[in-house]
C-alpha cells in the first residue's frame, strides 16, 4: 500500500482538469487573482526592492514575470521572489484564522505555465490540487491548543510544509511522471526549511520575516522539482518517518491520517477566506463592525470616545494584541508590525483611509491624528469566545475553528454601541461574507488604484474570469 507521500504524489499526478467540481475551479480562479492583486500591491514597497534587488542580477532566461522587474527572470527565482511579495502585505488569503499559502501555488503554477506556455486550465489545475497538499500537511500538525485551560500556540512553527505544495503545484504543470513525483516531494523532505522558535506570544516587535521564510519555503520546491525532472531520487518515506518530516516541523502532535483523509473528495481551498484589509485576519471582524457602525450611526472618527476590542483567544493568545505597541517604525517591516497592530488598523479604518499598501505609507505611520485615535482603542478578550475554540480543539478533527466570533464596545457621543460578529467579510462559510468576484475587483480598484489604471486592472479580472479560456499562459495572460 502506498504511504502518506506517495499518496499525496498519485493525487498530483492523477488528478486531471476535468475532476475539479465548477465550484472548486471558480473559487480556484478568485483565488490567482487575489494572490496577484497582493503582489501587485506590494511590488513597489522597501521590502519588495529589496528580494528584487537580489533577483535582477542573477540573471538566466527569462521565463517568468517578477513583480516589480521590467524583464523576466527563471522561473525558480520568480517563484522565490513572488512568493513573498505576494504574502508581504499580509493580505493574502487565509485558512481558520491561522495560516497564509495560496501564493505558494499560484507562484509555483504561474511561473511553470509562462515558462512552457501552457494553458490556463494547467494553472487552474496546479494552484488547486497544489492548495490541497500544502493545506492536509498544514492540518496535520496541531499548531494551536488548550493547555491547562490556557490556549497557545506550538513554541516552534514554521513553513516549511509549503514546499511541499509549490513543489506539487509546479509538477502539475510541467507533467512530471508519477515516479518523478513521488521523488519530488521525498526530495522536498530534505530540501525544505525546519522550523523555527515561534516568539508570536511575548513578541512586541517584528524582524523581517514574520514565522517563517517564505522565499526558502518555496525555493526548496521549486529546486526539488527541477532535481526531480532531473532524475533524482527521493525519501519516499519522509512523511512517515518518526520523527521525521512532520515532527521537524514543530507542532504539538501530528495527524497523519488526516493528510490523506477523502483525497481528492474533499478540497480545502473551498475553505479558505479571501482578506479586504492588509492586516491580520483577526484584525477583520472588529474593522468590519466598526466601518458597519459608523455607516449606520452617521458617526465620524472625531466622535469617538473609546473602543474596546474583545477578540478570539486564539488572537488575545498573541503578545502584538495584548499589548499593542504604540509607534511603529516607517521601515521595511511595517506592513508586518502594522497588520497586527490593530489600534493603528482601526483607527485607519475609522478615519476613511482607503485600504492597500497606503495604510503603511510614512505619512499615514507618523500622522498624528491616527494616532490619536488608535490611544482610545484597546483590547480585551472575548470571553464568550472561549467555549467556541474549546470545542473545536475537542470535537473537531482539524482542531481549527471557523468562526471567528469577535465583539466591539464603541463610546460615541456619550452613548455605549455594543456589536458581535461570527464570520468576517471574505469567510466562505456565510452567504453574507461570500467572496464574490465583484468584492474581489474592488479590493484590486483599492488596492492598486495608484499603481495601475482602471481599465487594466478591469481586463485582468476577466481575464483571469475566463482562465480556462486561455491557451497560453505565457502570451495571454500579461501582469501590469
Amino acid at each position: 500500500m502506498a504511504n502518506h507521500a506517495q499518496q499525496l504524489a498519485d493525487f498530483v499526478h492523477d488528478t486531471r482538469f476535468e475532476q475539479l467540481p465548477p465550484e472548486v475551479i471558480d473559487y480556484t480562479k478568485l483565488l490567482i487573482l487575489d494572490s496577484l492583486i497582493c503582489g501587485i500591491a506590494a511590488a513597489p514597497l522597501e521590502r519588495s526592492k529589496m528580494m528584487q534587488a537580489i533577483i535582477e542580477p542573477l540573471g538566466g532566461p527569462p521565463e517568468a514575470s517578477v513583480f516589480g522587474l521590467p524583464r523576466r527572470a527563471p522561473a525558480l527565482y520568480a517563484v522565490m521572489a513572488n512568493a513573498e511579495m505576494m504574502n508581504l502585505l499580509d493580505a493574502d488569503d487565509t485558512l481558520f484564522s491561522s495560516n497564509h499559502f495560496a501564493v505558494f501555488n499560484v507562484a509555483a503554477g504561474l511561473a511553470e505555465a509562462q515558462r512552457l506556455g501552457r494553458p490556463g486550465t494547467d494553472l487552474i489545475r496546479s494552484v488547486a490540487v497544489g492548495f490541497d497538499i500544502n493545506t492536509r500537511l498544514n492540518l496535520g500538525l496541531l499548531l494551536m491548543d488548550e493547555v491547562d485551560g490556557k490556549f497557545q500556540w506550538s513554541s516552534m512553527a514554521g513553513m516549511g510544509f509549503a514546499a511541499f505544495g509549490t513543489a506539487a503545484s509546479a509538477a502539475a504543470v510541467v507533467g512530471l511522471d508519477r515516479e518523478q513525483t513521488r521523488n519530488l516531494f521525498g526530495l522536498v523532505g530534505w530540501l525544505a526549511p525546519t522550523a523555527v522558535t515561534s516568539d508570536m506570544a511575548t513578541r512586541k516587535e517584528f524582524e523581517t520575516m514574520k514565522y517563517g521564510s517564505y522565499s526558502g519555503a518555496a525555493h526548496a520546491g521549486m529546486l526539488a522539482t527541477r532535481l526531480a525532472e532531473q532524475g533524482y531520487i527521493g525519501d519516499q518515506e519522509c512523511l512517515d518517518r518518526k520523527p521525521g518530516f512532520m515532527g521537524a516541523q514543530g507542532g504539538l502532535r501530528t495527524d497523519y491520517d488526516l493528510m490523506v483523509s477523502e483525497l481528492g473528495q474533499k478540497w480545502w481551498i473551498l475553505e479558505t477566506s479571501v482578506k479586504y484589509y492588509p492586516s491580520c485576519r483577526y484584525t477583520h471582524g472588529p474593522i468590519d463592525m466598526l466601518r458597519k457602525l459608523m455607516r449606520e450611526e452617521g458617526l465620524r472618527a472625531s466622535d469617538i470616545e473609546r473602543i474596546e476590542i474583545y477578540m478570539n483567544p486564539m488572537a488575545y493568545a498573541l503578545g502584538p494584541f495584548r499589548e499593542p505597541a504604540k509607534s511603529i517604525t516607517p521601515d521595511h517591516r511595517a506592513p508586518l508590525n502594522g497588520a497586527f497592530n490593530i489600534p493603528y488598523v482601526m483607527a485607519l479604518a475609522a478615519l476613511g483611509r482607503r485600504p492597500g499598501p497606503q495604510w503603511y505609507s510614512k505619512e499615514n505611520l507618523t500622522d498624528p491624528q491616527v494616532w490619536a485615535l488608535a490611544s482610545r482603542i484597546h483590547t480585551a478578550v472575548d470571553e464568550a469566545g472561549k467555549d467556541e475554540v474549546t470545542r473545536a480543539f475537542r470535537e473537531t478533527r482539524i482542531r481549527r475553528f471557523r468562526k471567528t466570533r469577535g465583539a466591539l464596545a464603541v463610546w460615541a457621543r456619550g452613548n455605549c454601541y455594543r456589536c458581535a460578529t461570527e464570520y468576517c467579510e471574505g469567510d466562505p462559510w456565510s452567504p453574507e461574507t461570500r467572496p464574490t468576484w465583484e468584492r474581489v475587483a474592488r479590493k484590486f480598484h483599492d488596492f492598486c488604484g495608484d499603481l495601475v489604471d482602471g481599465r487594466t486592472i478591469d481586463e485582468l479580472v476577466a481575464r483571469i474570469r475566463t482562465l480556462e479560456d486561455v491557451r497560453d499562459v505565457s502570451r495571454e495572460l500579461r501582469l501590469p
